[in-house]
């Protein structure tokens, strides 16, 4: 499965959804899109990266837009391990 790093603002987020959202990813169930999360690193600056498995692009982005955030197709990039 193609692996996707996106990039996109976020607030502040309150500890019990940083916990919600770690919850989900360690889960390692797939949303309705089919992306499936990997992780999530929030920078001390407000800015999100999110690596995930997807079928596509496409269906990142819809899974984000789920969430309320909207991404361009310049702010997910297609990527694979060198490890």
């Amino acid at each position: 499965m193609p692996k996707f790093i996106d990039h996109h603002p976020m607030s502040e987020l309150a500890p019990e959804a940083k916990a919600g959202i770690a919850e989900k990813l360690k889960a390692g169930e797939p949303d309705e899109h089919g992306v499936r999360g990997l992780n999530v690193f929030i920078g001390k600056n407000g800015e999100s990266f999110c690596l995930s498995e997807a079928p596509s692009a496409e269906a990142v982005k819809k899974a984000h837009e789920a969430f309320g955030f909207e991404l361009s197709d310049s702010d997910i990039v297609e990527v694979e391990s060198v490890v």
